[in-house]
């Protein structure tokens, strides 16, 4: 199977396929009418698209633009027709072009990119310091994303996406992940870094809901980071 890579100092190899989400608030301390909400949804929407020949729109000033054609904007008032208060969008179809190309299993590794901050953590001695830097590794997660937002496609019960990182000195990081559940949708996922003493056992559940004037995305779940040459002999420090 072909092999990839991955984002920072390591190189990911994908081996085979099978951290909270930024809400993306367009609210107002108004009652927005609901012609007012599906015009900046629509924004929203159109701003995650591509344009017809399938290339990314250039960018002016920074700023992503896109070019949405005629279907796509019949696809996207449709979908906006659907929405209620509260309703969970997770149920609402999708069009491709405002979706990510890759399973939410696979997104996960976005946490384990930056060996630069994961890997020299168990040897610091100061326990103040090892906190400071398991947030600085943690924070390091968010700083990969796609150009706006952008929905990663949802991996079936059962799906599994697996790979390794080839680290500076030689040494390697292995992930495994599973779908457990689907209804509700839950991603179980395990990495360790065996020659760095690191361990990461973690779920998801990631939930999303339209709120009538906005669009939130919440990560539930929780991951238990381990230091195997701290703590105790078993269990290793938490």
């Amino acid at each position: 199977m072909p092999l990839g890579h991955g984002h920072g100092h390591g190189d990911l190899r994908r081996m085979s396929l099978g951290s909270k989400s930024r809400s993306r608030q367009f609210s107002s301390k108004l009652h927005w009418s609901r012609e007012r909400v599906e015009e900046h949804l629509l924004t929203l929407l159109c701003a995650t698209g591509k344009s017809g020949d399938g290339e990314r729109a250039d960018q002016a000033g920074g700023e992503d633009e896109t070019v949405v054609e005629p279907e796509q904007g019949n696809v996207l008032s449709h979908i906006i027709s659907q929405l209620r208060p509260g309703a969970d969008l997770s149920k609402v179809t999708l069009p491709t072009f405002i979706l990510e190309p890759r399973s939410m299993l696979e997104r996960i590794t976005n946490f384990m990119a930056h060996p630069e901050t994961l890997l020299p953590m168990t040897e610091i001695e100061d326990p103040v310091q090892r906190f400071v830097s398991v947030i600085k590794f943690y924070l390091s997660g968010w700083h990969i994303k796609p150009p706006g937002v952008k929905k990663p496609l949802n991996p079936i019960l059962g799906e599994t996406f697996t790979c390794y990182w080839e680290y500076p000195d030689h040494t390697r990081g292995y992930y495994i992940s599973e779908q457990t559940s689907h209804h509700p949708p839950k991603s179980s996922y395990f990495f360790m870094a065996p020659e760095h003493n690191i361990r990461i056992d973690g779920a998801l559940k990631p939930r999303s809901k339209f709120l009538g004037n906005s669009a939130a995305s919440m990560m539930e779940g929780i991951a238990v980071l381990r230091f195997m040459n701290r703590g105790t002999a078993k269990g290793g420090e938490k």
